[in-house]
């Protein structure tokens, strides 16, 4: 077992036996890594935070010679990998004293029970040994030291509040220095320990001397904190009623760490306002946070369920609910007043002096809110609402807390409280899926909880299937309350007729959110959108994006009907063709031969604006398309897929631009231009993906068809890439050949733009064969249609091939004026798909310092992007790039990587790999 200790003296142990590390400076490097344990940091990062200002002559050099020391120091214990131009320790982070002390801290503030928050926190100070990273010193390492300190003293103070709770508030006073007590929390502390202590006066009297050193040293008064408290000492011995009126906090509970210390921060003495739809655990965080905070209010806590969106009932009228709290305050029917405007008054009265906590749980509108809100500022009211309550937070000085979905990890923990951890362990792949199918919904996750409870026989992959087949049918435990189709009803219900028609229609909406523009084409109506997101079953996020949960957007299009599903789509795919028509008129100007015809739209009148809605709506775009196909409405995908072809290959989204054309190919019949068209786009996303005999199949498909029909740009286009394959795999006749043949058809054309391109084509061919002065020739030519057109994407492929022939012909500055341009030109075009070629290409012709930087970028981004082949050819350009260095380990793993990646393709250069490998031995 390897420990590694921070809090204290630097030391790595295994097995209780002490690792030695090195020297300082190796053992700084270290430390670095340790604390991103698990996270990749880039080299510049790691050189910073070891060296500061004071960097090394090499300071990469020193790195890799540090960090190969500590490879070999701790062998067998943990890894450290080069990953993404940086490096990564792979070790558990519960190994590392610091994470695990974080770790320690984050379990006692979450830990129900306050005997088991109080273990953890002793467990996680008992940690520490001493100063932090004793012995070792640096800039970044002394931000590291206080950032840890102030981590401690709020352990500190954590640990002091759960034993003032268990009432061991002699430890507090023995542990707290007095003099420190310009911090309010610990003068708080201090004051409550001495109360509970039995020493009110000697509490007041220090309340008064910390009042007195704040406003001298300060200029301020003591906080609301400090000053309930001190309320709560005077009035310990008043009498009458204390209403205890708080439900049981949910067992279930878990998580929400975020949202509970929000509210820590946002409600004492003030309305906090928690509002979400039905089922997202409002009630549950309200209960949660307010019996951990009971003893905040001393004079007692109220509650009522408003039942403002309740299944099975009507909302609780108001002047019901004030008759409630007056009874539970003292006062005998008889004594309240009649009307509801007077007992109103009454309710304030009473509650103008007193520490109280008050819940209002379900609240229809603020109408029904305001009566209920208590007189002065010493109380705190929290107030849940599948509604925002505008009004109150405009008029009343509310304050808002907005409830999302729970995370995974929150989720997991709602299930493992109710089925146990060992139940989940047995089946990972099913409690995966039931997390997914739950979408961080509590009523959901609590639902399916209570039915795997019910039946611990039963296999959790048996609720799976039946939540894949039924999802709302699967979430309903039989009882109105815990029916998901209930809770989503009472909101439906609540809506009049043309939201409740909005709401249906934005169930249908393919993708997970959609813009205002088509949301308005689709409705017809924009003030609607603003109407159901006050009503919490819409979320706009970001301004002018609006999205439903799934299980809502389930529900909503359960509702919808046939005809008005059919219309409100057709008018919502019309929007997106249209402009993402007018988009692709901006992106790709010069190719409008590609695409179906569509008249400007006037949201774009710059190239950037398009060029921003197409990646903002990509995803819906694709789910639209998704859906056209399953519907059978083949003339919508054929449109789509045309439209988008260009920008789906300039960003890199080879994956979608195949599952498009694939849909394109299905919904057209054999003997079509559209058909054939597909073909050849399927044929080039696979080029892409690196399937090579698959897309030649397709290739030679479309190119029988061009050829039969005298589709010259299909022609073209069909044999670029037949010449790519060809060339990848060594056929350098028949790819010059069908090279040749693109530029011809490409004349025939007469299209500008795609005679550049097959000029690009056979200059790089005449590269790739040795024949520089011919190569140089044809980029020249298609250089100049690129300047003519303008057209950035032609221009950069063109410089990045240039570069590589100049260096050829002897000429490196030229060759590196080049290949910066064609790198400058991919990121400002945001072209990844130019960007990780240029980046290869420039490689290859580098020093061998600036070629490794090169090569590792282009790694990278092509792991991103998914372009098999520039990851073989990066991986080949490191291996020759180490190799040139010595460093035979690392050459070897990157020359062995791009042999098989090489193997696969069936390319031509896994010969040559195969040669520097068998020199390496």
């Amino acid at each position: 077992m390897v420990e590694f200790r921070l809090l204290g003296g630097f030391e790595v142990l295994a097995d209780g036996r002490h690792v030695d590390i090195g020297h300082a400076r190796q053992r700084d490097v270290l430390v670095v890594l340790l604390l991103e344990a698990g996270r990749t940091v880039p080299l510049e990062r790691l050189a910073d935070r070891v060296w500061g200002e004071q960097l090394p002559r090499s300071p990469k050099d020193a790195l890799y010679s540090y960090l190969s020391r500590l490879r070999t120091a701790l062998s067998g214990l943990v890894t450290i990998r080069r990953q993404d131009g940086g490096y990564r320790l792979d070790t558990d982070p519960l190994t590392v004293d610091v994470h695990r002390f974080a770790w320690l801290v984050e379990r006692a503030k979450a830990a129900e029970e306050d005997v088991d928050a109080l273990a953890l926190y002793d467990d996680a100070l008992a940690l520490w040994r001493g100063r932090p990273l004793d012995e070792l010193e640096s800039p970044w390492l002394t931000a590291v030291r206080e950032d840890l300190d102030r981590q401690r003293r709020m352990a500190l103070l954590g640990r002091n509040e759960v034993r003032l709770r268990c009432g061991r508030h002699v430890d507090v006073l023995a542990e707290l220095d007095a003099e420190d007590l310009l911090d309010e929390r610990v003068a708080a502390q201090f004051v409550e320990a001495l109360w509970l202590d039995g020493r009110p006066a000697d509490a007041l009297r220090e309340y008064e001397r910390i009042r007195i050193r704040l406003a001298d040293e300060l200029g301020a008064d003591p906080g609301p904190h400090l000053r309930e408290l001190h309320q709560r000492i005077l009035t310990a011995d008043v009498g009458g009623p204390v209403p205890r009126q708080l439900p049981p906090s949910p067992a279930a509970f878990a998580g929400r760490t975020a949202e509970l210390s929000e509210l820590d921060a946002l409600a004492p003495a003030g309305t906090v306002v928690i509002a979400a739809a039905g089922g997202f655990g409002k009630t549950w965080l309200a209960l949660r946070w307010a019996a951990a905070n009971a003893s905040r209010f001393p004079d007692g806590q109220l509650y009522v369920n408003l039942r403002g969106f309740d299944p099975a009932g009507e909302p609780v009228p108001p002047s019901a609910a004030v008759r409630e709290f007056l009874g539970a305050l003292g006062v005998t029917p008889g004594a309240v007043p009649a009307g509801l405007d007077a007992q109103a008054a009454l309710y304030r009265s009473l509650t103008a002096d007193r520490w109280m906590l008050i819940v209002l749980d379900n609240a229809r509108d603020t109408e029904q809110v305001v009566p209920l809100l208590p007189g002065g500022a010493s109380c705190t009211v929290l107030v849940t609402s599948r509604n925002r309550l505008g009004g109150l937070l405009a008029t009343h000085g509310a304050r808002s807390l907005a409830l999302p979905t729970l995370p995974d990890a929150e989720a997991r923990e709602v299930l493992e409280r109710r089925l146990g951890l060992a139940r989940l362990r047995a089946e990972p792949e099913a409690v995966a899926e039931i997390l997914a199918h739950c979408g961080g919904l509590s009523l959901a996750l609590g639902i399916v909880a209570a039915r795997a409870a019910a039946e611990p026989g039963f296999a959790l992959a048996d609720l799976v299937t039946e939540l894949r087949e039924t999802r709302l049918d699967a979430l309903d435990a039989g009882e109105l309350p815990a029916s998901l189709r209930a809770v989503f009803s009472a909101s439906y219900r609540a809506l009049d007729a043309e939201a409740a028609r909005a709401f249906r229609l934005l169930g249908l909406v393919p993708g997970s959110d959609v813009g205002r523009a088509a949301a308005v084409a689709m409705l017809g109506n924009g003030a609607l959108l603003r109407v159901l997101t006050t009503a919490s079953l819409l979320t706009e996020s970001p301004p002018g994006r609006f999205r439903m949960h799934d299980l809502v957007r389930l529900y909503a299009a359960e509702q919808a009907g046939p005809e008005e599903s059919e219309a409100a789509l057709t008018r919502l795919f019309d929007h997106y063709l249209h402009w993402a028509g007018a988009a692709m008129n901006h992106f790709s100007p010069n190719e409008p031969y590609r695409r179906p015809p569509v008249a400007p739209s006037p949201a774009f009148e710059e190239r950037e604006q398009a060029w921003e809605w197409l990646d903002i709506e990509l995803s819906g775009l694709l789910a639209m398309g998704c859906h056209a196909a399953v519907s059978g409405k083949a003339d919508v995908v054929v449109r789509l897929a045309e439209t988008l072809a260009r920008y789906l290959e300039v960003r890199a989204h080879y994956d979608d631009l195949l599952s498009l054309q694939r849909g394109a190919l299905a919904g057209t019949a054999p003997g079509e231009l559209a058909h054939a068209t597909a073909e050849q786009q399927v044929g080039w996303a696979l080029i892409r993906l690196g399937e090579f005999a698959a897309a030649r199949e397709h290739h030679e498909r479309a190119l029988s068809f061009a050829v039969a029909h005298g589709a010259d740009l299909l022609e073209s286009m069909c044999r670029s890439g037949l010449g790519a394959l060809h060339e990848i795999q060594g056929r350098m006749a028949e790819s010059r050949r069908e090279f040749e043949l693109s530029l011809a058809a490409a004349r025939r054309t007469g299209y500008a733009l795609l005679q550049g391109i097959a000029l690009c084509n056979l200059g790089d061919h005449c590269y790739m064969a040795g024949d520089y002065e011919e190569s140089v020739r044809y980029l020249e030519l298609s250089g100049q249609i690129a300047l003519d057109l303008p057209d950035g994407g032609l221009g950069g492929f063109v410089l990045s091939a240039m570069g590589r022939a100049y260096a050829a012909l002897g000429r490196p500055e030229v060759a590196r004026r080049h290949h910066h341009r064609a790198l400058e030109m991919s990121r400002d075009g945001q072209n990844p798909n130019l960007e990780v070629i240029a980046l290869n290409d420039f490689g290859e012709v580098a020093g061998r310092e600036d070629a490794i930087v090169l090569h590792e970028q282009a790694l990278v981004l092509a792991r991103r992007i998914g372009y098999r082949y520039e990851m073989a050819r990066a991986h080949y350009g490191l291996g020759r790039g180490f190799l040139g260095e010595g460093n035979k380990n690392e050459a070897r793993v990157h020359l062995e990587a791009a042999l098989a990646r090489y193997r696969e393709l069936d390319a031509a250069e896994a010969d040559e790999v195969r040669v520097l490998l068998s020199d390496l031995g």
